[in-house]
């Protein structure tokens, strides 16, 4: 017997927060049309899915009433599903969920296509409810979880804006060339780091989230712990091209002569999150590269390979971050709604990505949520 899964519509935020704005209008039009879109995703059996990342993004609106409205027409929907939490608690799951669980899969069945990986999580992955279930009447929790939800707001401005600042002319540099490139002598390095902060200070000006603060001071205070950093590597002796490897948990057998800076990068910041994801599995388990290597896992490589198309942008935003995150559900639901930006940039990955492609549902943009619910007709 085939199992009957249930129909996921993953909708952007800023959508959410418009339909709970005409929800609750004063004006018979605007609030006629939402609560006519409501029920015709309800008519079609379809559930308005939830992440993490959504919940964070419809609370951290500054205005109290604006929050308040919102819960309550979340609370009103009768078909929802959220992303379930690896270790099954309560709440909307995050992306971390779903590679931990992606991550699971891969070692714990014997085949690692994408494509198996992706079908067996699917199964287990959403939660199914009404709004009533999640949203429940608990004003304490919510204030405590927008609150936490505005303090994530400033690191996604700062993530995003540092993220674009990587040189050029470094990025390309391959590990051969960095071998036999001379070390630049202690009594230059400050000298350097005061030219690399100018620089720096400079590109978030130009390409960082227009709301990010105190850019001279974020790039000098970058710099310094750079030049902390490669006292601490000289102070540990050998090789340091070897010891910056070994710091960043990054197998130098999987490098090549040809491998450039940037891709050693890339493999650095995995090794950072497949750490992560190893101390959540059950039972945690420290998970090597060369068990699992970075294109092991779909979710991942989609949400890196988006987020490389977005630090192209000539400014980027902390929304570019959040979008990465909900993008990898292309796999799991019938739809997922995106912005302007974001379509134009799933539509590089699929042509950069041809056999992600193959294995992404239906992503759109909409210009009218009115139209949403035809999307999902059978």
């Amino acid at each position: 017997m085939t199992l009957a899964l249930p129909k996921i519509a993953v909708l952007d935020s800023s959508t959410l927060g418009k339909v709970s704005r005409d929800y609750w209008s004063p004006d018979q039009k605007p609030r006629a049309k939402a609560r006519t879109f409501v029920e015709d995703l309800l008519k079609r059996g379809v559930f308005v899915a939830f992440t993490l990342t959504h919940i964070s993004e419809l609370l951290r609106h500054k205005n109290d009433e604006v929050v308040q409205d919102r819960i309550r027409f979340l609370r009103s929907i009768q078909l929802i599903a959220w992303l379930r939490p690896y270790d099954r608690t309560w709440f909307p799951g995050s992306i971390f969920d779903l590679l931990t669980r992606e991550l699971h899969a891969v070692l714990h069945e014997p085949t690692r296509s994408w494509e198996h990986v992706i079908q067996n999580v699917r199964t287990g992955l959403w939660e199914t409810g009404t709004g009533a279930d999640m949203f429940v009447e608990n004003n304490e929790l919510w204030s405590a979880i927008r609150e936490e939800s505005k303090r994530q707001l400033d690191h996604e401005i700062y993530a995003a804006s540092v993220a674009t600042t990587y040189p050029s002319e470094i990025a390309g540099m391959k590990l051969k060339e960095m071998q036999n490139s001379p070390r630049r002598p202690k009594e230059e390095r400050g000298d350097y780091a005061r030219q690399s902060s100018t620089e720096m200070a400079r590109q978030l000006d130009h390409h960082g989230d227009a709301r990010l603060d105190r850019r001279q001071e974020i790039a000098a205070d970058f710099m310094n712990d750079s030049l902390v950093r490669m006292q601490h590597i000289d102070a540990l002796g050998g090789d340091p091209l070897e010891r910056l490897l070994e710091i960043a948990d990054v197998p130098k057998e999987l490098l090549a002569p040809d491998t450039t800076q940037e891709e050693i990068g890339e493999l650095a910041i995995y090794a950072r999150r497949l750490a992560f994801l190893g101390k959540k599995l059950n039972p945690p388990q420290a998970v090597r590269m060369v068990e699992a290597p970075s294109r092991t896992l779909p979710s991942y490589v989609l949400e890196r390979k988006l987020a490389y198309f977005q630090g192209k942008a000539d400014r980027v935003s902390s929304s570019d971050l959040g979008d990465s995150y909900i993008a990898p559900l292309v796999f799991y639901a019938e739809g997922v709604e995106v912005d302007k930006r974001t379509c134009h940039y799933l539509k590089q990955v699929q042509r950069a990505e041809p056999t992600l492609a193959r294995l992404m549902r239906p992503f759109f943009q909409s210009a009218d949520y009115a139209e949403i619910p035809k999307r999902f007709d059978d």
